[in-house]
């Protein structure tokens, strides 16, 4: 009676040895393998010449999937992908099927026109205004600058804080010179500088090349808006 017993055990413990037995790790799905999928992915349809960075989602390590028997297959319901938030299907299509969603975060940098000091309202802005920082595109959806040049000769049309992200709606265009103002034409190189007086034949804003009439000899000449009412020419 007591043999039997002693057997019995021993068939019980044999199963639930056998039943309990752990998975092994390599027949799960490498966690990694789906961010390294879900990163491919985004590289793969957004413009890689740009400064952008990629964040996704790292899952719990705790979720045991199947491992795939097929290389893993990616997609999203966004035709474009846009900076923000991403969710990017993963799906295998092998023996043991699965899917799921990763969510990523795709950001997409500019290196943009931001002011180094607080100026007043009508201030002419010089490069000693500005500097360069790297600022996210979500953040540059009211406009931006990337260049002195494109606000070269602009006046800003308010009160304007240092540390904030140039914009167009902060300026308006300033003329310095109106047809028919007087104007001072300034020619110099290395040994010499001669200012001469003259009208100017037409509106000039900075870094602008206008036609000018010199007051003395009536020569009509062409220089460049230098400052208000100054011509430089060569």
């Amino acid at each position: 009676m007591l043999l039997t017993r002693y057997f019995q055990l021993c068939i019980i413990l044999t199963l639930f040895i056998t039943v309990s037995k752990p998975v092994l790790a390599k027949d799960y799905q490498d966690i990694e393998s789906i961010t390294k999928a879900v990163t491919h992915y985004i590289r793969s349809n957004i413009d890689t010449s740009q400064d952008f960075e990629i964040k996704v989602h790292t899952l719990d390590n705790r979720l045991k999937l199947p491992k795939c028997t097929t290389t893993l297959s990616t997609y999203s319901r966004q035709v474009t992908l846009k900076p923000g938030a991403l969710s990017i299907g993963v799906r295998c299509n092998g023996s043991q099927p699965w899917s799921l969603y990763n969510s990523a975060q795709l950001a997409i940098y500019k290196t943009v026109l931001v002011l180094k000091q607080t100026i007043n309202r009508k201030t002419l802005i010089t490069p000693e205004h500005i500097t360069y920082e790297r600022k996210p595109l979500t953040k540059l959806s009211r406009g931006f600058f990337t260049d002195y040049s494109q606000v070269r000769g602009l006046m800003s049309s308010r009160n304007l804080s240092a540390g904030i992200i140039l914009r167009p709606s902060q300026f308006k265009s300033q003329k310095l010179i109106k047809k028919g103002d007087k104007v001072t034409i300034i020619a110099q190189s290395k040994s010499f500088k001669i200012r001469m007086s003259g009208h100017a034949l037409m509106d000039g804003r900075l870094g602008d090349t206008i036609r000018v009439k010199n007051t003395k000899s009536k020569k009509i000449i062409e220089g460049t808006v230098i400052k208000s009412g100054v011509i430089s020419v060569n």
